[in-house]
């Protein structure tokens, strides 16, 4: 197979909003978990998931023709090893991934990114005249969507986190911004020791709640709801905060993490987890996620010098950057004495 030519990589790659439309469309039909028990002809999966046949299996056909989904002989569609990640039940399932990116609310925000590029604000108030988390304490199915797609990246960050970090002393856990909970009970799961504090937004914690139930930790966690920006609860010796000051501008970030400052005691430990911006031009998850920053929330993805900024303007001394294999970095820090 021969090289392809630089005009033709870019074209692959200027086409490749069709894939993310078209893996969204199976997702949000569950095409791969009607295929979890065997190979089905496009007709039958169209009965199943309320679908035009013909259109479903063009669909399917050119999936198949990237490796997503395999067409056999008779005209069956059947999983290959990238559509069984799109099974909800999958280990590393990308189904909440690919639901997420292709959702109005998302895909169109991306639509205008010229707007943000041109003005510094964020496509998503420009197209919904909305933030984003104000618009998802509205619509009770794009928040389900969007805290679904968070708790299962954060499942498999949050198990490399437990695992590259060592939470040997730590008692207290508490974890600012929990979502559903995916982070701390990696953690607890790893470290049978620690207790947690988990705290976010009172419609947040009722997901929470559910989740830590289902992973047999909820004994071990208390919940507290409240606003990251006034106060975080007291009583840990290890804070957690994890993809959250990258939601927000510096000012705002800067709010919160004063916020943590002032519950913690003098030998207290900060954990900010976030994808640290590397210099160079390689390969890199964070500078792609910092467009979905500008696009979606009004936020950016940050350098290790712009975090340790932060962090020490909000009275905090950084001590070290542990990098975990998913791409996420554990940004330690413990309060200045001074402050």
């Amino acid at each position: 197979m021969t090289d392809e030519s630089p005009a033709e990589k870019l074209q692959h790659l200027i086409n490749g909003y069709r894939i993310t439309q078209m893996v969204y469309v199976t997702a949000k039909l569950g095409i791969a978990d009607l295929l979890a028990t065997g190979p089905r002809t496009a007709e039958e999966l169209a009965l199943a998931a309320d679908a035009h046949p013909q259109s479903l299996h063009r669909l399917l056909r050119a999936l198949a023709s990237v490796g997503i989904f395999a067409e056999d002989a008779s005209g069956r569609f059947e999983l290959t090893p990238m559509a069984d990640c799109l099974r909800t039940d999958a280990a590393a399932s990308l189904h909440s991934f690919a639901v997420s990116y292709g959702e109005p609310w998302w895909w169109g925000s991306w639509g205008d990114l010229l707007h943000s590029v041109r003005t510094g604000q964020t496509a998503f108030m420009h197209r919904f005249h909305s933030g984003l988390f104000d618009y998802l304490e509205r619509d009770g199915e794009a928040a389900d969507i969007f805290n679904a797609n968070m708790t299962s990246m954060t499942r498999q960050e949050g198990a490399a986190v437990a695992s590259a970090y060592d939470f040997s002393e730590t008692r207290v856990l508490v974890d600012i911004g929990c979502g559903h909970g995916a982070l701390a009970a990696a953690i607890l799961k790893r470290w049978p020791r620690v207790q947690a504090i988990l705290f976010d937004q009172p419609a947040v914690l009722e997901g929470a709640r559910r989740a830590l139930r289902n992973l047999d930790v909820e004994a071990r966690c208390e919940l507290i709801a409240g606003d990251f920006f006034e106060a975080v609860p007291r009583g840990g010796d290890t804070y957690t905060i994890k993809d959250v000051l990258h939601d927000w501008n510096d000012d705002q970030a800067l709010t919160i993490l004063r916020a943590c400052r002032a519950a913690m005691g003098s030998e207290s430990k900060l954990l900010v987890l976030e994808r640290v911006i590397l210099p160079g031009n390689d390969p890199s998850p964070g500078k792609l996620i910092d467009i979905n920053m500008l696009v979606l929330m009004g936020g950016r993805e940050r350098t290790g010098a712009e975090y340790r900024s932060l962090l020490q303007a909000a009275g905090f001394e950084p001590t070290r950057i542990v990098p975990t294999r998913p791409g996420v970095s554990v940004i330690e820090a413990v309060p200045l004495k001074h402050a």
